[in-house]
């Protein structure tokens, strides 16, 4: 059986290795020693206690974890798979840490990637370990769960996504690694090239502009709200609907044939109940989103990462294919005043990731290849 590591502290670290903890595979965890807090009781109890909310093909039960550490190298040595479950902001603290210690033999799953993850760990890897040979990565769309911590030693999961997509980078491995993933999570399926699955994040169409445009009840700290249920009314669902427009326009000049946010949240929650004719109706309805309430502050990560590391590098790709996307960039300018920052100066752009010359057919290539 493959053993597998954890990196990250949050609430998808804690469900990744607790799930798979209790399906029977070796795991590790390990946190960054400044953030040791998120993992205190776990650590010292050993174990995670994992709760399962509606009918998940999951299992509730108290997960024995193999190490839970604050040591990267005592967590990754001898793994064979390593899911580094963070927000896309941390991932490159994730790179840089592990650079070293990382083995070419691994697979380094970012899950998800969001957009450019793969290729933002690759160069890392590559400018601190020259003439190393680097890991294969892999890329999810999304992440796989859907929950929340209780405190530092217990997590719930009300959302599992089936047929999710992955892609390898460089693309060229997916046939070689795709077998291995499979073996952990079933239903997966094969994307084309981290493009796609960078593209089909829907956290980048959905979160920025639900939030956007709830903005005056995060501020009433008393109301807490459902952010699908009650947040996706059905004005705000057509703003979203839009947005999406914008982003599959851009994969059609990619030459990649990028499914609806609707159709995708279907294919994923299907077996949960979700179902619908409109966005709104499925975001509104989907039992997996029954206990996920909104944010109470702008400070949160559905401005901070998805619009970084989402929304701007959708808006470079549609300047250099091309593409208009007025609502993007409208939630983009929204967002940075809503939380008083230049959300583009902190972004992962075309320009961060060294792409801002290169064409659409050499990015193409790029995305096969690797570096």
């Amino acid at each position: 059986m493959l053993k597998i590591g954890v990196l990250g502290g949050g609430n998808g670290a804690f469900i990744t290795a607790a799930d798979l903890a209790l399906r029977g595979f070796n795991v590790n965890i390990c946190e960054t020693p400044r953030f040791e807090r998120n993992i205190a009781l776990a650590k010292e109890k050993g174990k995670i206690k994992l709760e399962v909310r509606g009918n998940l093909p999951i299992k509730s039960g108290f997960a024995k974890i193999n190490k839970i550490t604050t040591d990267i190298k005592e967590a990754v040595k001898d793994r064979d798979i390593i899911f580094v479950v963070v927000p896309a902001f941390a991932q490159k603290i994730f790179a840089e840490w592990g650079a070293e210690i990382f083995s070419p033999e691994q697979i380094i799953v970012l899950e998800p990637g969001n957009f450019g993850g793969s290729l933002e760990f690759a160069e890392i890897l590559k400018k601190k370990c020259v003439n190393k040979k680097l890991p294969i990565f892999v890329e999810f769309e999304c992440m796989i769960y859907s929950g929340f911590k209780n405190d530092s030693g217990s997590v719930w999961v009300s959302g599992y996504k089936k047929n999710l997509k992955v892609a390898t980078y460089p693309g060229e491995f997916i046939n070689e690694i795709f077998p291995k993933l499979i073996s952990i999570y079933p239903d997966l399926e094969k994307a084309s090239n981290v493009l796609e699955t960078g593209l089909s994040n829907t956290n980048a169409t959905l979160h920025a502009p639900i939030l956007a445009l709830n903005s005056g009840w995060v501020e009433h700290k008393d109301k807490n709200f459902l952010f699908y249920w009650e947040g996706c009314s059905p004005a705000v669902a057509r703003v979203a609907e839009k947005i999406d427009l914008e982003r599959l326009l851009i994969g059609k000049e990619l030459g990649i044939n990028l499914i609806s946010t609707k159709d995708i949240i279907i294919k994923w929650y299907e077996y949960q109940g979700a179902k619908g004719n409109t966005l709104y109706e499925v975001l509104s309805k989907n039992p997996a989103y029954e206990w996920d309430y909104a944010p109470k502050t702008f400070q949160h990560r559905f401005f901070l990462e998805d619009v970084p590391y989402g929304m701007i590098p959708m808006e470079n790709l549609g300047k250099i294919l091309k593409v208009k996307t007025p609502l993007i960039t409208a939630i983009i300018e929204i967002a940075s005043r809503l939380t008083n920052q230049d959300l583009r100066s902190e972004g992962r752009d075309l320009r961060s990731l060294g792409l801002q010359d290169v064409c659409k057919e050499k990015l193409l290539e790029r995305v096969r290849i690797g570096v």
